[in-house]
């Protein structure tokens, strides 16, 4: 009995010393999903990590302010069975980029497929896991 109960404080004390927060998982409901902001774009980072990988671009609107976005992509395992690496996307790289932004107009937006788009060259770059093809390589200088 004694041992039981003394495993029983050990494990409550090991769970205790875990973060809260690694339990958590945030949402989406964020980003209206009712609008979609399509810009040209320039890359400014490709953040490749967990648990999403973040791309950062400026974009102009039609009087010529520039805007910092950051989206909120897919989780890096996701963006390499699409196709992705930390380097298809690069700082100066051109994009047209269709995207969900944050309600609260700060300068956040999310990638959601089939709705988003990511255009590099012409060529709209894949964001589906299950593979409609794979993102094209970046060009070599």
């Amino acid at each position: 009995m004694k041992i039981n109960l003394l495993k029983i404080i050990l494990a409550l004390a090991a769970l205790s010393l875990v973060s809260s927060s690694s339990f958590a998982h945030h949402g989406s409901s964020a980003y209206d999903f009712t609008k979609l902001i399509t810009a040209k774009a320039t890359v400014t980072s490709l953040n490749w990590g967990n648990p999403h990988c973040t791309l950062k671009f400026d974009a102009k609107d039609e009087q010529g302010a520039v805007t910092t976005w950051t989206l909120e992509m897919y989780n890096p395992l996701w963006m390499a069975r699409a196709g992705w690496t930390k380097d298809t996307l690069k700082p100066g790289d051109e994009i047209l980029v269709t995207f969900h932004p944050a309600k609260n107009g700060s300068g956040n937006g999310y990638i959601r497929i089939p709705e988003s788009k990511i255009v590099f060259h012409g060529q709209s770059l894949n964001l589906d896991e299950n593979g409609s093809g794979a993102a094209p390589s970046p060009p070599v200088n």
